[in-house]
C-alpha cells in the first residue's frame, strides 16, 4: 500500500536512476534493477518507470512524476536505503499544502450540507463516519509524524481506510493532505536518523 511507503516528487530520469543504483548496490547485496513500462519489463531505451528489488521485495520505484522508498521491506538495510536516498535528496521538496486546505474545506462544506438534507439516522451514521475518517486521518499525519512500528502504521493504515469507506465518496478529499504528509515523511526519516 502507498500509504506505508515513502513518497517523493521527482520527475523520471534514467541517469538519476542508474547512479541512485548504483550507490545503492555498493551498500546493499543483491540489489536490481528493473525497467518497465506499463508493468512490463522493457529495455532502458523505452522505459518509463523503474523499480529496484531485492529479491521479491521492492526497495525503490520510480514513474514519470513521482516515486517511493519502501524502508520497511529493506529489513536490516533499512539505515543503508535511507542514507542512500538522503545522499539524493529524495523527499526534500517543499511540501505544499494548499490543496490539501482546499480539499478538506471542500470536504467539511459537502459533509455540513449532507447532513442538514440526510434524514436523522442517516444522519448520524454519516455524522459517525465523518468524525472517524477525520480522526483517523489524524491519526495517519500523526503517525507519518512520529516513528512508529511498520506494525502499527499498518494498522492506522487499515483503520484510515475502512473510515474513508464508511465516509464514502467525500471522504476521497481528504486524500492529498495524506499524501503531502507522507511526503515529508523521508526528511523526518533523515533527522531522526542522525539524533
Amino acid at each position: 500500500m502507498w500509504f506505508l511507503k515513502l513518497l517523493f516528487k521527482k520527475r523520471f530520469d534514467t541517469e538519476f536512476i542508474t547512479r541512485f543504483f548504483q550507490t545503492l548496490s555498493e551498500h546493499i547485496p543483491d540489489v536490481e534493477l528493473v525497467w518497465k513500462k506499463g508493468g512490463s519489463e522493457v529495455a532502458l531505451s523505452s522505459a518509463s518507470s523503474a523499480v529496484i528489488k531485492q529479491g521479491k521485495k521492492v526497495l525503490y520505484s520510480q514513474g514519470s512524476r513521482f516515486g517511493w522508498i519502501d524502508p520497511f521491506s529493506a529489513g536490516e538495510y533499512r539505515a543503508e536505503l535511507l542514507k542512500v536516498a538522503e545522499q539524493f535528496q529524495l523527499g526534500r521538496e517543499k511540501p505544499n499544502y494548499w490543496l490539501s486546505l482546499v480539499c478538506v474545506v471542500a470536504y467539511l462544506v459537502i459533509v455540513s450540507g449532507a447532513m442538514g438534507a440526510a434524514e436523522e439516522t442517516v444522519n448520524l451514521f454519516y455524522a459517525g463516519s465523518v468524525i472517524a475518517a477525520l480522526l483517523t486521518s489524524i491519526l495517519m499525519i500523526f503517525s507519518y509524524r512520529a516513528n512508529w512500528s511498520h506494525n502499527l502504521r499498518s494498522l492506522c493504515t487499515t483503520l484510515w481506510i475502512l473510515a474513508m469507506i464508511a465516509g464514502a465518496f467525500s471522504s476521497v478529499l481528504l486524500l492529498p493532505i495524506i499524501w503531502t504528509e507522507n511526503r515529508q515523511q523521508l526528511a523526518r526519516m533523515y533527522n531522526s536518523n542522525r539524533s
